[in-house]
């Protein structure tokens, strides 16, 4: 089921306002993982106010703390943001830096792979590599 950013929002129970909304809209409608920046320089101008950094920074943590969106670290001190919170990985073209999510059923199910040993409750992988050229 889709829900619009709005739906979303009051279904994670998080407080509506201008900056939110257009943020997780933003979020919703890209298939790329933005910065904080990247989001601030896309959803500027689309608010009738200035929207400052620090809103920016909070806004996200909002949203990251309600589910809304989750982090992704590709790269050590840059988090980039990604409205699909379903179980899935990624893959980095370490040649232009984009990144490509890879559905959670292409890998093994690493709970059977690991035994009893071991209690996964959750887990992310991030690929590096050279993206072929029908992949772009």
């Amino acid at each position: 089921m889709s829900f619009t950013a709005k739906e979303l929002l009051t279904k994670r129970g998080v407080k509506l306002t201008s900056q939110r909304l257009v943020i997780t809209e933003y979020l919703m409608q890209t298939y790329e993982h933005p910065t904080a920046d990247e989001i601030l320089a896309a959803v500027a101008e689309k608010l009738p106010m200035a929207l400052s950094r620090a809103t920016v920074y909070n806004t996200l943590k909002t949203l990251v703390d309600a589910g809304v969106i989750r982090e992704v670290l590709t790269e050590p001190g840059r988090t980039r943001y990604d409205a699909n919170t379903s179980e899935h990985h990624h893959f980095v073209d370490v040649k232009s830096g984009r990144i490509v999510d890879i559905p959670q059923e292409m890998l093994p199910d690493i709970q059977k792979v690991l035994g009893d040993k071991y209690n996964v409750k959750s887990y992310t992988v991030t690929f590096y590599g050279d993206l072929n050229e029908e992949s772009k």
